[in-house]
């Protein structure tokens, strides 16, 4: 896929995937990506062995809570066990769905190489992609500390439970990772396109092959979308909680839970950013094909003379991220998510505030 791909990061990424049973086909050469019967088996396999041990490695990383120095709440142990058990759920479920979707990936995994040979991604693009790799080492570098303190204190078998627990959620964020390197890659395009020669049928031709690509990665992954969105929605809404029952009780602030909440959601808006991105330069690439002065296919200058209206259409395509039809990745989306939690804070404080009155 690429020349440089120690610099790139797409390559590491697609090969993570493959690794994590996210991309069930084998990829090089000039055939590309292509399914074969041995991989999906094997993918399959694993899936059905995960979703297999899911309730034991569950059972197994409840008891780990009574390890810890701290005295949680029944509450908070039932929503730390709500959220674990829906990001295990999530992550196999994403596996389930990609290996369902193994053929239409790997076509679309092809037409995302064919862009990458002609139009590589920036610098800027590049060191944005890094940083959100960086960013998910972080986020699976901060259960080091839980370890260290009560590693010590956990047999075996709760610590070979809690590794398998951090691979099967880590599928997400690697997931995640690939989504927002496969938008960079689109915006990439519409960037250079921008910039180069303006001509009519060149801008035409070009946004028509892209609008394919973009509405097969819609199909693709909207399903995953829609999971990784909800999820890491409602986990935030679930820290945020978890966060004010700790400074309630423990009158301190909570670092490992303020952490993992601006984790997830820096991850939540870098991909709602650059799937808005995608479609404002989208939007700007029409508006260029029209000041182009396009003229629709059968208007001659005989009707353009007469008072015989001519509908005016756009020439190109319209590119949304529109999610199973309930929602569309964008900005005014975004500020719907916030506002929510912003509610869901308010509401927090008040019933906080009512039950220490009555204490």
């Amino acid at each position: 896929m690429s020349r440089l791909p120690h610099v790139c990061g797409l390559c590491l990424l697609l090969r993570i995937w493959q690794l994590l049973a996210l991309a069930p086909f084998r990829f090089g050469g000039r055939v590309g990506a292509r399914c074969q019967r041995w991989v999906t088996l094997s993918a399959a396999l694993r899936c059905l062995l995960l979703t297999s041990v899911a309730p034991v490695i569950l059972w197994k990383s409840a008891a780990m809570y009574e390890a810890t120095n701290v005295r949680h709440s029944a509450v908070f142990k039932a929503i730390a066990m709500a959220t674990m058990t829906g990001d295990v759920c999530i992550s196999l479920a994403l596996q389930g769905a990609q290996l369902w979707h193994r053929k239409e990936l790997a076509e679309l995994v092809n037409s995302l190489a064919r862009l990458h040979r002609s139009r590589r991604l920036s610098w800027w693009s590049t060191l944005f992609l890094w940083l959100k790799l960086l960013f998910s080492l972080y986020e699976l570098l901060c259960n080091v500390p839980f370890l260290e303190g009560a590693g010590a204190r956990l047999p075996w078998h709760q610590l070979l439970a809690y590794g398998v627990q951090l691979y099967v959620q880590h599928v997400t964020s690697v997931y995640a990772n690939g989504l927002f390197g496969g938008m960079l890659l689109i915006l990439e395009c519409y960037n250079q396109l921008e910039q180069g020669d303006p001509a009519l049928e060149r801008l035409l031709h070009s946004e028509r092959c892209w609008l394919k690509v973009v509405q097969r990665f819609v199909k693709v992954f909207q399903l995953g979308i829609f999971l990784l969105v909800f999820g890491s929605f409602v986990n935030i809404l679930a820290n945020m909680y978890a966060f004010m029952s700790y400074f309630v009780a423990q009158h301190g602030v909570p670092l490992t839970i303020s952490n993992n909440c601006m984790i997830l959601a820096v991850q939540l808006y870098a991909l709602i950013l650059a799937a808005h991105l995608c479609q404002v330069r989208s939007g700007q690439l029409r508006k260029s094909c029209l000041q182009l002065e396009y003229v629709p296919e059968g208007l001659t200058p005989e009707k353009a003379m007469t008072s015989t209206p001519f509908p005016l259409v756009s020439p190109t395509g319209s590119v949304e991220f529109s999610i199973l039809g309930l929602f569309t990745l964008d900005n005014s989306f975004w500020l719907f998510l916030v506002s929510y939690a912003m509610n869901f804070i308010v509401i927090i404080l008040q019933f906080g505030l009512k039950n220490m009155k009555h204490a």
